[in-house]
């Protein structure tokens, strides 16, 4: 299990830094409540992202996304609702967004 543990890990911070690269400000990373989890939660133009990031060594079991089930976005909607709640801010714009790495095509990257 260490070894998929190394892949989620590495997943988040290439999708760290090619949000910063694309302009995004990364204002938490592994945001934790008993609501749920948050990988990323950065801001860009105004929007603030909750990002969920999914990583997987291949497409052999299908896109990465297909891992972020119902129950999981409803998890992530949760801890969003927390974030905002326990930090007192109101954003008119907010997006929950699944940032998919296929790791073998990123492994030079990292």
């Amino acid at each position: 299990m260490r070894h998929l543990k190394n892949v989620g890990d590495n997943g988040e911070v290439f999708a760290a830094k090619m949000l910063e690269e694309a302009g995004y400000e990364i204002i938490e990373r592994n945001y934790r409540t008993r609501r749920g989890e948050i990988d990323i939660i950065a801001l860009r133009n105004g929007v603030l992202h909750f990002i969920e990031v999914k990583t997987r060594t291949s497409f052999e079991y299908g896109y990465p996304s297909d891992a972020v089930t119902e129950d999981k976005r409803r998890r992530i909607r949760l801890a969003a609702e927390s974030y905002l709640q326990t930090r007192r801010m109101y954003w008119r714009n907010i997006s929950i967004d699944v940032f998919e790495i296929v790791a073998e095509l990123i492994e030079d990257c990292i």
